[in-house]
């Protein structure tokens, strides 16, 4: 007798439009407001979701036009997809049936027009409407957003381990966990320290050799932990912590961490910072850097008087701490220097190391919740988000993005813990300024997944903090050159959470 496979019944199979609208908020992270929601599909399987805002108030023909062209681009990304579904989440409307509001159908024109542009067919469209939801084609089909939560898919989701946040902040403030409660750290107050002790020295090759070098092993330490991220990376002291956070405030020191966790390759990227320099201090032009931030790396010696990098761990061995070797300046290479300009630009046509760029997110998050600490139980509106394995949207996003004010950015507060006496002003701008830093690495980090809206978000919350920062403002440049990277559009070599 033929033996039949049995299906698991925790895989999500989608059968119906109550399966594949629980499928979105678990893909984003959250749950959608205002917000247009594409969702491709193909070969029997799931593409990428990508959410935008909804389209505010009216707009001439230039600026549609390059929403329906934004559109297009951002669906014909996705080479395996032949077709999409289209979700458009707005505010609850009246009636019964409900009548949507009118900007909902000029929206779904736009999309029908991205969409014959990008090749794509659409397969249905529907509209979720506060507690309600039903097919754009039929407004007298309501159904009760309950049936969401209720649907087979949504229970295997759950039973896997995937949830979603109500809030969009606490979506990406929150996806990996929070700190333990109680915690008293004074990594943000050792932050400005280091903040203030190398000021303006960090983009100095010899200061970055060694520095990159810690980063490089405190990586390894978290990465090769048998622990969870989170104490992993607590288990270092604090003057080590805010050495880490404060390094971030250099933009050149953050790229070249970015791109060295991207390629699993330091000695590459030094190599490349040699190249950079040589080209930077060939520069003889007054204007570069007036505005305080280095053009790049330079060959001159760190002033003198700077304290020594700190002491660090031994790869994969948390608690023992060793001093620095002595820097070998790096040999200058073109080539590494080309491969480095493609990884930041996105253009980069190999596979970076997800479980390096990863460990970096996890470390990245600890060390904000140390600068800026928030109660969970004060911010939490839902259980953290774990997503599927699916690249997610390249899109603008709703959320609102002002920083917490739960306690001063810079000190490292948490549980109580006593503020030492400090420079009100100078010290409070400097633990923005580190805080804004690492919030632009996570927004690099999110723009490498190809997640717009977290992208985005970062940007905001740093922003908020430092008005008009460079290399916050120089992510979004990059985003909008390229909103997709190269390798987020092929599903071998994009992100998978």
């Amino acid at each position: 007798m033929r033996q039949h496979p049995t299906r698991d019944p925790f895989v999500p199979v989608v059968r119906c439009a109550a399966d594949l609208l629980a499928v979105v908020p678990h893909t984003l992270g959250y749950w959608p407001a205002d917000s247009l929601v594409l969702f491709a599909a193909g070969g029997g399987t799931a593409g990428a979701c990508v959410r935008v805002d909804l389209p505010r108030g009216p707009s001439d023909d230039g600026l549609r036009e390059a929403f329906v062209a934004e559109l297009a681009d951002l669906v014909g990304h996705d080479a395996l997809s032949d077709r999409i579904f289209v979700i458009v989440y707005t505010s609850s409307s009246a009636g019964d049936p409900p009548v949507p509001p009118v900007e909902v159908g000029a929206v779904l024109a736009l999309v029908d027009e991205a969409a014959g542009r990008a090749g794509r067919a659409v397969a249905a469209r529907w509209i979720v409407a506060g507690d309600r939801w039903w097919p754009a084609e039929d407004p007298a089909d309501v159904q009760d957003v309950a049936r969401i939560a209720d649907s087979a898919v949504n229970a295997a989701l759950v039973a896997s381990g995937s949830s979603y946040a109500a809030a969009p902040r606490l979506a990406m403030d929150h996806e990996y966990g929070a700190l333990p409660a109680g915690t008293a750290r004074g990594a943000g107050r050792a932050a400005v320290r280091w903040a203030q002790a190398g000021e303006g020295s960090w983009h100095h090759l010899d200061r970055l050799v060694p520095a990159l070098s810690v980063w490089a092993d405190v990586l390894a330490a978290v990465l090769g932990s048998s622990r969870d991220p989170v104490p992993a990376v607590l288990g270092h002291d604090d003057d080590l912590l805010g050495f880490l956070a404060a390094s971030l405030a250099d933009p050149v020191l953050a790229d070249l961490l970015l791109v060295a966790c991207a390629t699993d390759d330091l000695d590459g990227a030094l190599a490349a910072a040699a190249m950079w320099a040589e080209l930077c201090d060939d520069v003889d032009d007054p204007e570069a850097g007036a505005d305080g931030v280095p053009i790049g790396p330079t060959r001159a010696p760190a002033p003198s008087g700077l304290p020594p990098v700190p002491r660090r761990p031994p790869a994969g061995d948390v608690g023992k701490t060793s001093a620095p070797g002595a820097a070998a300046m790096p040999v200058p290479d073109a080539g590494e220097l080309v491969r480095l300009s493609r990884v930041l630009a996105g253009e980069w046509t190999d596979t970076p190391h997800w479980p390096l760029l990863d460990t970096l997110y996890r470390v990245l998050q600890v060390l904000c919740w140390l600068l800026e600490p928030a109660e969970p139980a004060e911010s939490a509106e839902s259980a953290e988000p774990t997503e599927p394995a699916e690249p997610t949207e390249p899109a603008e996003p709703t959320e609102s993005a002002e920083p917490a004010e739960s306690a001063e950015p810079g000190t490292g507060r948490t549980g109580g813990a006593a503020d030492e006496p400090r420079e009100e002003g100078v010290d409070e701008a400097r633990g923005r300024s580190v805080l804004a830093g690492v919030l632009v690495e996570l927004a690099q980090l999110n723009r490498f997944r190809a997640r717009g809206s977290h992208t985005a978000h970062f940007v905001r919350r740093a922003t908020a903090l430092v008005p008009a920062h460079p290399s916050a403002l120089r992510v979004l440049r990059l985003a909008d050159a390229r909103p997709v990277p190269f390798w987020a559009r092929d599903r071998a070599t994009a992100w998978h959470s």
